[in-house]
């Protein structure tokens, strides 16, 4: 039986998760024939994986978008080099058609990159396409759909974004059934500390937010927390010592805050137990600045300001000393 009959769609189709059951034998047969179809199928995985590490959608058309693709590319190539050997004669035009298929169809789907990213037990940092960066925290994901025309996320959990300026590309995050809009800013979108509450922190220039009808604007400072049941918008004005994207890139704001308010940010934020062994230590009140430090370096620093004895014990942290009045 001649296996090779539309073989480049097949192997195209396999690497998209879209081939049927049948052709998936075909192709299963086709490379057991011979070494040379394993390597040809095996070049056509390496050249996947290396220029279409997006997450393809499970509507992706693939013979489809390779036909029309071969169409568009063939007047732009002049007269066609043909390889007159059995195998390798379409190996060329099948990697071309590939990798050039599968962009050319997202572009005219107006999603020209993709993206899926997850953090599970660690902080995930990376950079998207268009230069914006963001942090995931632990056990949140979004994914990212990027075209001429629009930057879209859709998001779980909590994540923190830096967003390049660009009028012309509006940047659209979803998270439950609120919108937030943005041209370029810094800010903190929460679904994770309670998963009834989306909690949106501006930190840099100003965002959109869209709940239901309703639509706020806020800007630096100011945080805006929407109960998912109803909708229901509340607009506050953020406390410095609140310091809701520090879990992102541990910088601490502390003006006028009593101990009470920074031990529990220090342990959520770094991932430890403090115990201040003195209940009056809580009323110490905090001015500072921490830039990036490690754990280690502000007990240190707090022990340095309130006059406390440190004490380690099974990764726990004990602080002890005389405490402050109210």
């Amino acid at each position: 039986m001649d296996y090779t009959s539309n073989i480049d769609e097949r192997i195209a189709k396999h690497l998209a998760g879209e081939i049927a059951p049948e052709e998936q034998v075909w192709l299963e047969k086709w490379l057991a024939e011979s070494s040379e179809n394993r390597q040809y199928f095996e070049q056509m995985q390496r050249l996947w994986q290396k220029f279409v590490p997006i997450q393809l959608p499970r509507s992706l058309n693939v013979e489809a978008a390779l036909t029309r693709t071969k169409a568009k590319i063939q007047p732009r190539s002049g007269k066609a080099k043909v390889l007159h050997m059995t195998f390798w004669r379409y190996g060329a035009a099948a990697a071309i058609a590939l990798l050039v298929g599968a962009f050319w169809f997202f572009q005219q789907n107006a999603a020209s990159h993709s993206v899926l990213l997850t953090a599970t037990d660690n902080i995930l940092r990376d950079t998207l396409s268009d230069g914006s960066m963001v942090s995931i925290n632990q056990n949140s994901s979004l994914s990212a759909a990027f075209s001429k025309k629009s930057r879209n996320i859709k998001m779980n959990g909590e994540a923190y974004f830096e967003v390049v300026p660009d009028v012309s590309k509006p940047f659209v995050i979803e998270v439950q059934q609120v919108e937030v809009t943005v041209v370029g800013t810094k800010f903190n979108i929460d679904n994770s500390s309670d998963p009834n509450w989306v909690i949106v922190s501006v930190e840099e220039g100003k965002v959109r937010v869209k709940s239901g009808t309703q639509i706020e604007f806020l800007t630096a400072g100011e945080q805006a927390r929407i109960r998912v049941q109803d909708g229901n918008f509340e607009r506050i004005q953020t406390k410095p010592s609140s310091n809701p994207s520090a879990w992102a890139n541990h910088q601490f704001e502390f003006d006028d805050a009593p101990l009470s308010e920074v031990i529990p940010l220090l342990e959520k934020n770094y991932g430890v137990k403090i115990t201040l062994t003195n209940k009056a230590l809580e009323n110490c009140r905090l001015h500072v600045r921490y830039n990036n430090e490690t754990i280690e370096r502000i007990i240190f620093l707090l022990a340095e300001t309130f006059s406390l004895e440190i004490k380690q014990l099974d990764g726990q942290y004990y602080l002890n000393g005389a405490g402050c009045d109210d």
